[in-house]
């Protein structure tokens, strides 16, 4: 039984690299066309085993051939896909990816499947040594999914070691806000970037908006803020970590892999900052590749990105985190 357990979406993403976005009814011939196996919740879930994690996944996919290639890609890399689920009916999540040259990226998805994962197929001796479920807002989007995303958290309400994270997602806070506000406080942590941040606390500033969320609602958020880095909210305590300093290709997935490296910190005992420095490290090396997020993230990757980034000015203030995540990595290069 794995000891992380992610849910959420299964989809193959077409990634096409364009020079720029076209106009309404204009045209953007693609350089590149490749085709990964994705979704927000897998990114996770990959980097996660990755990073030698045992990761197990809950989701659904359709009688298709995406669906065997994706079975593959999982098996390959580490996640146990044993109790995905299969829709005779529907096929597989699909997302068409445009990344212009900057490495920003414009998505189209049909959700497929994945609306209908059900809460009935799920069993409750897969979570018997779960000391982690992650789950993604988009589950909130459908009947199906938001009744499954509800069994996990009380199979984790029964657990006395099991920890909950959330990956907000744009349109699920947009959506299914009241949702996900009313499950917050079941959660341990969430993951939103600086637009559902503002969504979720009702157009208040960061600041605000982490005070706000704080009161009550959530127990920690660790907030994605891209180029900028990140910014932790446990308690009282408030703490800006700022990015590493990489080459970005494509941003696809790296929010997704961010998630990954907070998890991982938490479970290995890391303290809140090297947790969310961790979640910097594993979401920039994403992007250093075109496609495929979590393909150039391993502990050696890791360990040299911290060791290069140690003595930085732009660190000063937070140089205890990356020293602790170089005591935790040390022997890995």
């Amino acid at each position: 039984m794995p000891d992380i357990i992610v849910i959420g979406d299964i989809n193959a993403d077409v990634i096409l690299t364009i020079p720029a976005y076209p106009r309404p009814g204009g045209e953007a011939v693609a350089a590149t066309v490749k085709i990964h196996t994705g979704g927000s919740a897998v990114n996770t879930a990959v980097a996660l085993a990755k990073m030698d994690m045992d990761v197990g996944f809950i989701g659904r996919i359709g009688k298709d051939a995406l669906a065997n290639q994706i079975l593959a890609d999982l098996g390959e890399s580490g996640v146990d896909g044993t109790h995905i689920q299969t829709d005779p009916k529907v096929n597989t999540g699909l997302i068409f990816i445009a990344v212009t040259v900057d490495g920003e990226r414009t998505m189209f998805g049909a959700r497929g499947a994945n609306t209908f994962t059900e809460a009935s197929a799920i069993d409750p001796a897969y979570f018997v040594n779960c000391r982690w479920i992650h789950l993604s807002g988009y589950s909130f989007l459908s009947y199906h999914q938001h009744e499954t995303t509800l069994m996990a958290l009380e199979l984790a309400k029964n657990s006395p070691y099991t920890r909950v994270s959330l990956d907000i997602g744009t349109e699920p806070a947009l959506r299914a806000r009241s949702q996900i506000m009313e499950v917050l406080p079941k959660l341990d942590v969430i993951f939103p970037n600086e637009t559902e941040l503002a969504i979720l606390t009702e157009g208040r500033s960061i600041e605000a908006g982490l005070d706000y969320l704080l009161d009550g609602r959530t127990s920690a958020v660790v907030a994605k803020r891209g180029r900028k880095g990140s910014i932790l909210a446990v308690g009282n305590k408030r703490v800006s970590l700022p990015a590493f300093n990489i080459n970005v290709k494509d941003s696809t997935g790296a929010g997704d892999s961010f998630n990954a490296g907070v998890v991982l910190g938490r479970l290995v005992g890391l303290s809140w900052e090297a947790s969310a420095a961790l979640g910097n490290a594993l979401g920039g090396l994403a992007t250093s590749q075109e496609g495929g997020a979590a393909s150039s993230i391993s502990r050696s990757s890791v360990a040299r990105l911290i060791e290069k980034h140690l003595f930085q000015e732009e660190w000063s203030q937070v140089r205890y985190a990356l020293e602790e995540l170089a005591a935790y990595f040390e022997g890995t290069l």
